[in-house]
């Protein structure tokens, strides 16, 4: 199958030798030419986090989802060069926060961070576990400011952070892929938290996010 052909391609070049070490080989003469592959084992030259608290040192009772307050967090991205979504879903509850930010980097994800869980109250706010984005890559000032553990998954492992995967699947039903965030309000991104926030969900139950978090039933008018 092509499938086949195309993963004998980017595994062993169809036995042609490279003629650098940055050399693609027979990759840059497709015509459909897929994204570049990495391997859980590939090390790329970028700024990395190297003093911090593993997710396997996370306490049984975060893992088991038995408190309010220990969040989930990642960016949904649009349009190149835009605006994105930072997300952040509460493990238990499954209640999300949706933050219009201008730009994928830590100084601007930091200050979206203050912004949406300064705003919940303290004994809600327990610990954050990121994705190992750059964007993240000064979360110790957030645990500082707020008071939060920040506890690294291991690289490459999403089902480490299911709850904020799934969710932002469900956000991707509000903001579709390669959708220009430019041209959503801040409005615009509350309404939609505020509509997601209030969908009964299977694995509550069929409670809201906003029942389960705040212990109460939700009348909708």
């Amino acid at each position: 199958s092509y499938n086949t052909i195309y993963r004998h391609i980017y595994q062993h070049n169809l036995g042609e030798k490279y003629s650098s070490r940055g050399d693609t080989g027979i990759q840059r003469h497709l015509r459909h030419k897929h994204r570049t592959r990495h391997s859980k084992n590939t090390r790329r030259h970028r700024e990395v986090q190297t003093d911090y608290i593993s997710i396997h040192e996370r306490p049984g009772f975060i893992n088991q989802r038995q408190r309010i307050g220990d969040w989930e967090i990642d960016t949904v991205i649009g349009r190149t060069g835009h605006s994105i979504l930072l997300t952040v879903v509460d493990r238990l509850s499954r209640l999300t926060l949706i933050k219009k930010v201008a730009q994928k980097d830590s100084q601007e994800i930091n200050k979206g961070l203050v912004e949406l869980l300064g705003a919940i109250p303290k004994e809600f706010v327990h610990s954050i576990t990121p994705d190992h984005g750059t964007e993240f890559l000064h979360l110790d000032e957030i645990s500082e400011r707020l008071g939060v553990t920040v506890y690294w998954p291991d690289p490459y492992s999403p089902e480490q952070r299911g709850t904020n995967e799934n969710t932002n699947g469900l956000i991707r039903e509000y903001f579709p892929k390669r959708t220009d965030i430019d041209n959503y309000t801040e409005q615009d991104v509350e309404h939609r938290q505020k509509q997601l926030n209030q969908r009964p969900r299977k694995v509550l139950n069929y409670e809201t996010p906003y029942e389960v978090f705040f212990d109460k039933p939700l009348h909708l008018v």
